[in-house]
């Protein structure tokens, strides 16, 4: 009888609802054409752009690491013992004004970042990877306008970090790039070693001493030196580069898009290779300043030759934005599951005005009744969603 109310229940249900997972993105070399939810699998061919020049920067920002706009104005600063300064620039990288930063102490600062109402510092510089006093300084945004702010210290360490041995430049524990959203900080590891990144996320404040938790990891073939986010499309971008022998080194930007609940990792990944030392000089910093389109600045390079410090625009439209004419049409789907593996649990999302949805397994038991839109299943394997009075058999991975 089960057998036969299965059978049944499965000939009754439209098809088109069943969610297939799979690359999503017509731009890639896997495209699935069939697939209607992104599992993150999608490969790119190398992809290449050249960087537009703006303006070779002054010799005041040799070292300059980091970068934010706010409004028309872009900050940076001098890394590693520099000074507790922040330097203002307007958009063509003229340096505007020079701002210190009370109450704060810049041992290798490398990474700047801000939210809605507060700008965020990382001294976070950790070359030997044997830091233990790495920390954060948050500052209101309004103060900027001031001729000196006053910051607020937030120490951490890394929750996963327990050897402190000096390794120059072999260590897993340096790191140059932060971002921060309404309530918490992602940071982004720079690894020498194995040249991936690893994501930590903290609060937006707290006291004493915290741990950064590590969230998940990503080989990014090189080392990340900064980051930026677009909060309101989640797309990310961290930019880096790579000593590929002899210290030749290439820039480049990992392009995230498509992903689910600050789970950078989880979507779409294309790499856009952005130029080579003698082009650009040493990547440190990228801000945007609209959808897909930002800056990047670099530090001077004094080797063999010297190149200027140099500030760059991009727009990135092209490589992560899909052509809507390419993909069929689709009925919208009736609902999104968005799987949180680690955690043990899969979130669910209805995507259509309702009334009531309900899960129940195939024998009929109710597993949640809900009236909201959006809420977390620890049930597995198949289940029977019923939203009013459309019945869809879906399978909980």
């Amino acid at each position: 009888m089960g057998d036969k109310t299965l059978l049944i229940v499965l000939c009754s249900l439209p098809f088109y609802y069943f969610s297939q997972w799979g690359c999503t993105d017509q731009q890639a070399t896997n495209y699935d054409v069939n697939a209607s939810l992104n599992d993150g699998s999608c490969v790119y061919s190398t992809t290449n752009y050249s960087l537009s020049l703006v303006n070779n920067l002054s010799d005041v920002l040799q070292e300059n690491s980091g970068l934010i706009r706010i409004g028309n104005f872009l900050y940076t600063f001098n890394d590693s013992g520099a000074g507790a300064l922040i330097n203002e620039l307007d958009t063509l990288g003229i340096v505007l004004r020079t701002i210190p930063v009370g109450g704060a102490t810049n041992v290798d600062w490398e990474a700047i970042t801000s939210n809605s109402t507060h700008v965020f510092i990382g001294d976070v510089g950790n070359n030997n990877g044997n830091r233990q006093d790495l920390c954060l300084y948050r500052f209101l945004k309004s103060d900027l306008t001031l001729d000196t702010v006053q910051a607020e210290k937030l120490p951490f360490y890394w929750s996963d970090q327990t050897q402190f041995t000096s390794l120059p430049n072999a260590n897993n524990y340096d790191c140059e790039a932060i971002v921060a959203d309404a309530d918490s900080i992602t940071l982004f590891s720079k690894n020498w070693e194995d040249l991936q990144t690893r994501r930590y996320r903290l609060p937006c404040f707290w006291s004493d001493t915290l741990a950064a938790q590590l969230r998940d990891s990503f080989a990014v073939d090189g080392l990340i030196t900064d980051a930026c986010v677009d909060t309101f499309l989640n797309r990310s971008y961290l930019l880096g580069y790579k000593n590929n022998g002899n210290n030749f080194y290439t820039s480049f930007v990992w392009c995230l898009w498509d992903y689910q609940d600050q789970q950078v990792f989880s979507g779409n990944r294309r790499r856009v290779e952005v130029g080579n030392v003698l082009t650009v000089a040493q990547t440190e910093g990228i801000a945007l300043k609209a959808s897909n389109k930002g800056y990047i600045s670099s530090e001077k390079v004094s080797s063999v030759i010297t190149i200027a410090p140099k500030l760059f625009q991009f727009d990135f439209t092209q490589f992560v934005e899909a052509t809507a004419s390419v993909k069929p049409q689709k009925p919208m789907a009736l609902f999104q599951l968005i799987p949180h593996l680690e955690e043990g649990y899969t979130e669910l999302m209805i995507t259509m005005p309702f009334n009531q949805c309900m899960l129940s397994d195939i024998q009929g038991r109710t597993i949640h009744l809900e009236s909201t839109n959006r809420f977390n299943i620890y049930a597995r394997g198949l289940v029977l969603l019923t939203v009013d009075e459309k019945n869809t058999l879906i399978f909980l991975p």
